[in-house]
């Protein structure tokens, strides 16, 4: 697992915040993380539209939103079916992509999901 990659989720989503907890409480391995409304993801090349319609990997130079983020959090694991199921994310990507985002725009209908975790359309 590499310390020195950044996960940033919503910290003001309920929902964002219970798949941390559950994300902690399950994966042995685990970056360093951060609610965006405590950094200045705009030095890490994001802007808030980025950091308010999904969750952020920063792995060095490399930056993966929604699903590759969580599949790289999957693929960082000890446990081999952990890692599995990372790469069945990555390689299934256009339907992980679009499950994703389902979720993201429904978080707010999800268990622990609260109105703070609804995420307006773009007009």
């Amino acid at each position: 697992m590499n310390t020195d990659a950044l996960l940033i989720y919503d910290g003001d989503c309920a929902f964002c915040k219970q798949s941390l907890k559950w994300a902690l409480d399950k994966l042995p391995a685990f970056c360093r993380y951060v609610a965006f409304q405590k950094v200045d993801f705009n030095a890490l090349g994001l802007n808030l539209a980025d950091v308010q319609q999904q969750v952020w990997l920063i792995d060095g130079d490399r930056k993966l939103g929604g699903h590759l983020a969580v599949s790289w959090l999957f693929r960082n694991q000890p446990a081999l079916g952990w890692r599995v199921l990372g790469w069945l994310i990555k390689a299934f990507s256009p339907i992980s992509a679009r499950v994703y985002r389902w979720v993201a725009k429904n978080r707010h209908r999800l268990p622990g999901g609260t109105a703070e975790c609804t995420i307006d359309d773009k007009p």
